[in-house]
């Protein structure tokens, strides 16, 4: 808005004050060092340290369609401001469109409403997006980069002709973590988007915080030859005016914890939070994957969990190990997670059908010379998390154990033999990955730097390795040999059908056992004056589930109940009292088993299949001819091992 138009809007009075107050300010003149001095302003009216000699505006960055520019001042900053000097909302979308960029939307990222107003911005016809974001001394938290990626990439699906503006204080720091995070995210090294950032805004970030942050949560090692940026000439030494960023925009920092690290656990929580429509999203994916592109034939909505579950391996479905090739592995006593692997991130969907995001790194192929990472995208995979333990050191490691792959970029696998579905989630998922990882680490060991691409899979949140299967003909040793020396716990047999397709839900051809002392429910515990109550979900004729309590069920004394309670916990049956035995809480759960599953444990429980039992039945079954071609492989391994031991 030109002056003469804002001067009319003004009464004679306060025309007046403004020109005074405004000749007042100017006559402070230059520093010593010809910078603007650090001028005395009213109350309200403080400016950001360095922020009038501070650049107003980079160039446009054509891959993000953004421009990242320092904060415009609203129209009350004209009393302190002269026209050449105030940077507004107005002059940037003017600025901007004399350029031929049309502007859709403002995401500002100061910690403070103090800088313009938001009608100056709707009069504009601009979207505005507000994601708070400390200054000084603290980088943009995860949530908070995770909601700008998001925002922005759902704006580019949205408006592909707009372009947005990105602010913070000064448009360096924060605007440049977050766009280098965008950057990163879409296949790009840190050291490459830092330098495109810094040619797009001069000199770029200049807080070596903000630098080592982006490596080390991108888990990039700090190039050999870093050296500390320098403060740009305009922007004077740290610490900046006590009343400009830090008590406008930044808060109090709230000290960091000292306390002791928890033990690490395999229920943990894992990840960082998404927005609630970036988590939809990932849930339509994953449903549309499992179940194909029609919303109406997805059970339960968009609202369901739709993992495969195993039934309890009783009298009746044992019979299955007879008609058709089983293969098994053992049953680790982890917490379910699917994993979905986008080109913009991972995610962990629990089965509560929680989303979060982990920053992990999964190649589709290795990297070229461009050092671009071509990432899997819209790859589903299903496994648990584990927490394996030294019994030496009792060092404790977490690793997802992924045990199905249920969609490759995009195709969905569901309808394809589990045999095919193990197989290639090594050779397009799991491959690469170690492939990529070991020709890092030749270059560590060797000085070199034959591959263009720096990473340290170590620093990832966890490590993933492919679960293996085996002939029935193996049994007997997973029970005698391979379980007792697992580092993590295991609670029983897996058997799953060599040819069978992927079945969300209930899978009546997928086979638990478990040891006896360890078949259990999961009941949400309700405390009463007669006693705690335990419920199971009811799914059957009725209109919608409802969580009813099992009739005459006891709990055993130990557990806090009041602690407990509305808890998914699950418990363990002791026989011999008659009573449930509390196990431990399910935090990856939000309802308890459905009855049937309870009727399924408790047939298990009362045919009470023994290891001789299983032990006889499948060397029964290794008999027919279904199985000749394991037993023929077991043979030829077991007569090739007594060979290489003569």
């Amino acid at each position: 808005m030109e002056k003469r138009e804002r001067e009319e809007d003004l009464d004679a009075n306060d025309l007046a004050k403004r020109k005074k107050l405004s000749v007042e300010i100017q006559a402070q003149g230059p520093a010593a060092d010809g910078r603007l001095a650090e001028r005395i302003m009213p109350p309200g009216l403080e400016l950001p340290s360095g922020w009038i000699e501070c650049p107003p505006m980079g160039h446009r960055m054509n891959m993000l369609r953004l421009v990242p520019v320092k904060v415009p001042l609203g129209r009350r900053f004209a009393q302190v401001l002269t026209d050449e000097e105030h940077f507004s909302p107005a002059k940037l979308v003017e600025q901007l469109q004399s350029k031929k960029t049309e502007v859709g939307r403002i995401i500002d990222l100061t910690n403070t409403w103090r800088y313009y107003e938001r009608d100056e911005i709707d009069e504009l016809g601009v979207e505005h997006v507000k994601i708070r974001c400390r200054g000084r001394g603290q980088v943009p938290e995860a949530e908070a980069v995770n909601t700008f990626v998001w925002d922005l990439l759902s704006y580019h699906n949205r408006e592909p002709s707009k372009w947005t503006v990105l602010h913070c204080t000064h448009g360096y720091n924060r605007t440049g973590y977050m766009v280098v995070s965008f950057m990163v995210r879409h296949g790009m090294s840190v050291e490459k988007a830092l330098r495109i950032f810094a040619e797009h805004r001069p000199p770029g970030i200049y807080k070596e915080d903000y630098i080592r942050q982006l490596y080390k949560y991108n888990h990039e090692p700090l190039p050999t030859n870093f050296k500390p940026p320098h403060l740009p000439a305009w922007k004077p030494e740290e610490p900046d005016s006590p009343k400009a960023d830090q008590i406008l925009d930044s808060g109090a920092v709230p000290e960091e914890a000292t306390s002791e690290p928890e033990e690490m656990k395999h229920d943990d929580i894992v990840g960082e939070v998404v927005p609630e429509e970036e988590a939809a999203e990932a849930r339509n994916i994953i449903l549309q994957l499992v179940y194909g592109p029609d919303p109406q034939r997805w059970p339960g909505g968009n609202l369901r969990f739709p993992g495969g579950q195993p039934v309890s391996l009783d009298r009746q479905n044992i019979s299955l190990l007879h008609e058709k090739r089983y293969w098994v592995t053992w049953k680790a006593d982890g917490t379910r997670y699917m994993m979905l692997l986008c080109r913009w991130g991972v995610y962990l969907i629990d089965r509560a059908f929680n989303v979060r995001r982990v920053q992990m790194r999964f190649p589709a192929a290795l990297v070229g010379k461009d050092g671009m990472l071509k990432a899997h995208h819209l790859t589903l995979l299903d496994g648990e998390m584990l927490v394996d333990e030294d019994q030496v050191t009792e060092q404790r490691t977490r690793r997802f154990l992924a045990y199905d792959l249920i969609a490759l970029n995009g195709t969905s696998l569901v309808h394809r033999p589990s045999k095919e579905r193990w197989a290639r989630m090594e050779e397009a998922v799991i491959r690469p990955r170690r492939k990529e990882r070991e020709a890092i680490e030749r270059d560590a060991h060797t000085g070199q730097h034959a591959y263009p691409a720096r990473y340290d899979y170590r620093s990832e949140a966890f490590s993933v390795r492919r679960k293996e299967f085996w002939p029935l003909s193996c049994m007997s040793s997973l029970l005698d040999s391979f379980i007792p020396a697992l580092s993590h716990e295991a609670d029983g047999l897996i058997f799953q059908g060599y040819e069978d397709h992927y079945v969300p839900g209930t899978d009546q051809n997928l086979l638990k056992w478990k040891f006896a002392h360890m078949n259990s429910v999961d009941f949400r515990l309700r405390s009463k004056a007669a006693g705690p109550e335990l419920l199971l979900l009811e799914t059957r004729q009725v209109r919608a589930p409802v969580e009813l309590p099992l009739p005459g069920a006891r709990l055993a004394e130990g557990p806090d109940v009041k602690a407990l309670e509305n808890l998914i916990v699950e418990c363990a049956w002791d026989g011999e009292a008659g009573e449930w035995r509390f196990m431990r809480t399910r935090s990856d759960k939000d309802t308890p088993n459905a009855y049937h599953v309870y009727e399924k444990v408790m047939q298990s429980i009362q045919d009470n299949i023994t290891q001789d039992d299983l032990h006889a039945e499948i060397q029964a079954a290794l008999q027919l001819s279904v199985y000749a071609k394991d037993v023929a492989d077991a043979k030829r391994h077991a007569a090739a091992a007594a060979a290489g031991r003569k």
